[in-house]
């Protein structure tokens, strides 16, 4: 019975499971959390689908063992691929903190603007088997004026946040957490981004006139 208790926790931890491939798994999901609104863009921007190594592109929530392994959790799973929960969370957040007149997914038809285009790095449950667990967030961020078909700026923004429960409850609470925590650092900087070049753009045109 000990060496049967044993197995199954140590497959919780590891990520390996018993389920049938019928079996439904329990969904959690993520958001942008509380953001304050902030109407001070005057310009449209349209947000991409982040991109993700294959690893990364399910909805599988993932465990990084090692660095150079990767796992998932048996417990629960997040509703779709990672990439489009992202994308929906962070079209929630900008809406809330700019408008939702002013912020739209890509692929709308719609002329846009600006872009942001992401790329997810890291999204994953590292240390479990330690007294230390906790999530890793690192996503690169480009802002793209669509009209010249440039770069304006780029930057990749990181976040650890600690696992306060092994429980999946516990474990998704710190990814959310930690999701807010970037986009609290991603927002004024995409914004000054916009407004920086938006502003440079209105000082030229006055200049040509």
């Amino acid at each position: 019975m000990q060496k049967i208790s044993l197995l199954i926790f140590t497959c919780f931890l590891s990520g390996c499971s018993f389920l049938s491939q019928d079996e439904i798994l329990p969904l959690y999901t993520l958001k942008s959390g509380n953001v304050e609104p902030r109407r001070i863009l005057s310009k449209s921007l349209a947000i991409n689908i982040p991109l993700g190594e294959a690893s990364l592109d399910t909805e599988r929530i993932a465990l990084t063992p090692s660095p150079y392994e990767r796992d998932y959790l048996a417990d629960g799973q997040w509703p779709d691929r990672l990439p489009k929960i992202m994308q929906e969370a962070l079209v929630e957040g900008l809406s809330e903190r700019w408008g939702g007149t002013y912020v739209s997914r890509s692929g709308t038809g719609l002329q846009e603007d600006y872009l942001l285009q992401t790329e997810i790095q890291d999204f994953s449950v590292h240390h479990l088997k330690t007294e230390r667990p906790e999530v890793r967030l690192k996503i690169a961020f480009k802002v793209i004026n669509l009209r010249k078909r440039t770069v304006l700026v780029g930057h990749v923004f990181s976040v650890k946040e600690p696992v306060c429960s092994l429980a999946m409850k516990g474990i998704v609470e710190a990814f959310n957490k930690g999701f807010h925590l970037l986009l609290q650092e991603a927002m004024p900087w995409v914004e000054n981004a916009v407004l920086k070049e938006s502003g440079l753009n209105s000082r030229n045109d006055k200049l040509s006139r």
